[in-house]
C-alpha cells in the first residue's frame, strides 16, 4: 500500500518571535549545522514514505520544493487540513497510509523514530485504527497534552482511553506518577480511507464539506485542530510508546536544549558568545555577544529586534510580540 507523510508547516511561530515570524516561521530557520526544522523532518521519511508539504501560500513561496505541496487558500488549524488533503491523496490513489508529522520537532535517535513509523503503518493497515505516537514524560511539563493509556494491544502499544489537555503544575505531577500518561506529541498515523470514516462519524460538517473545490472547502469549514475535532472524539486510536527522544520546538527553552553549547553551558546558534562567569544561557546572533555574570537568560536578535528574556519566562514572549505589534501598527499598515 502507498505511504504518504505529510509534513506540516504552516505554523507562526509566536513564541519565538523575533526570530521567527510570519514571514519566516521557525520551520524555515536555520538552526543547526545550516539545517532548518523543516530540512530535518523531511529526511527523517526520506525513503519510508513519499513527501507532501502541508502549508500556506507565504510559507511556499519560500521553500524550493522537489516533492509534492498543498498549500492551504486560509489557515484554519490542523483539522481542516489534516482532513482535506487526505481526502485529495484517497481520490488520487484509493487507500493510502498516510503519516502527519509536525515540522516544528526535533528528534534525537532518527533511526528510533523510522522504525516506530513503520511500526505504526503496520497497525494502521492492519486495525483501521489511528495510531498516535506517546512520549514517555521525563518531568511534569505543563506545556503538553497528555494521552491517558488503556488496554495494552501490542508491544508498547495501548488503546488510547482519553486525551487531557495541558495541565497545571499538581495535575501534571499526578499524571508523571501514575506512569499511565504520555505527552501528545501530535503525530498521527492513518489508513486513508478508516481516516476518512472516523472523520464522517466525529465531524460530520467537515465531512459534507469535502465535496467542495479547495478555496470553498477552506472558506466553509470550522477554525478547529485535529485533536478536537477527530481525536477526542474517537475510540479507534491506538498509542505507541515512543522512545526516539522527542522534542516540540516551541520555544526558547526548548530551542536551548538543541543548540550546542559552550564549556559553560551557554547554547548559541551564529556567532559564539564570549562568556565572562556566565552559565546556561542562550545567544541567537549573527554579532559577537559578551555576555558576563549572567545565568538562565536568553538574549535573541532577529527583524529588527533584540529580546532579552528570563528562560523560565519564555511563555510571555507572545506578549511581547503583542505590545510590538500594538506600537508599530501604523508603521505596518503603510
Amino acid at each position: 500500500m502507498k505511504r504518504v507523510s505529510f509534513i506540516m508547516a504552516g505554523g507562526k511561530g509566536e513564541r519565538l518571535w523575533p526570530l521567527s515570524t510570519e514571514e519566516r516561521p521557525k520551520q524555515l530557520i536555520p538552526l543547526l549545522n545550516g539545517k532548518t526544522l523543516l530540512d530535518m523532518a523531511i529526511e527523517r521519511v526520506k525513503g519510508i514514505s513519499e513527501i507532501v508539504i502541508l502549508t500556506n501560500s507565504k510559507v511556499a513561496k519560500k521553500i524550493k520544493w522537489e516533492f509534492g505541496m498543498i498549500v492551504e487558500p486560509i489557515s484554519k488549524n490542523t483539522a481542516p487540513a489534516l482532513i482535506y488533503a487526505t481526502y485529495l491523496i484517497h481520490k488520487e490513489y484509493g487507500n493510502t497510509l498516510i503519516s502527519a508529522l509536525p515540522a516544528d520537532h526535533y528528534i534525537w535517535d532518527v533511526e528510533r523514530f523510522r522504525e516506530t513509523l513503520l511500526k505504526a503503518y503496520d497497525y494502521a493497515k492492519n486495525t483501521g485504527n489511528i495510531i498516535t505516537f506517546g512520549i514517555k514524560p521525563t518531568h511534569p511539563h505543563t506545556g503538553y497534552g497528555y494521552i491517558e493509556r488503556g488496554e495494552k494491544v501490542g508491544d508498547g502499544v495501548y488503546r488510547v482511553l482519553k486525551f487531557h489537555e495541558k495541565p497545571d503544575i499538581t495535575k501534571a505531577e499526578e499524571y508523571v506518577r501514575s506512569g499511565n500518561f504520555y505527552w501528545n506529541s501530535g503525530m498521527f498515523v492513518w489508513e486513508s480511507g478508516s481516516f476518512l470514516d472516523i472523520v464522517k462519524e466525529t465531524s460530520p460538517k467537515i465531512y459534507g464539506l469535502l465535496n467542495l473545490p479547495m478555496d470553498d472547502f477552506f472558506a466553509k469549514a470550522p477554525n478547529i485542530s485535529i485533536d478536537y475535532a477527530v481525536m477526542e472524539k474517537t475510540n479507534k486510536i491506538l498509542v505507541i510508546e515512543a522512545n526516539f527522544g522527542w522534542l516540540d520546538v516551541g520555544s526558547y527553552r526548548s530551542i536551548y536544549e538543541i543548540l550546542p553549547k559552550d564549556e559553560d553551558k551557554n547554547a548559541f546558534s551564529g556567532e559564539k558568545p564570549l562568556s565572562v562567569n556566565s552559565r546556561g544561557n542562550l545567544v541567537i546572533s549573527n554579532k559577537k555577544v559578551f555576555i558576563i555574570g549572567l545565568e538562565g537568560i536568553g538574549i535573541v536578535e532577529g527583524e529588527g529586534v533584540i529580546m532579552v528574556l528570563n528562560l523560565e519566562r519564555d511563555q510571555e514572549v507572545k506578549e511581547a510580540l503583542r505590545r510590538y505589534c500594538d506600537e508599530n501598527r501604523d508603521d505596518m499598515r503603510t
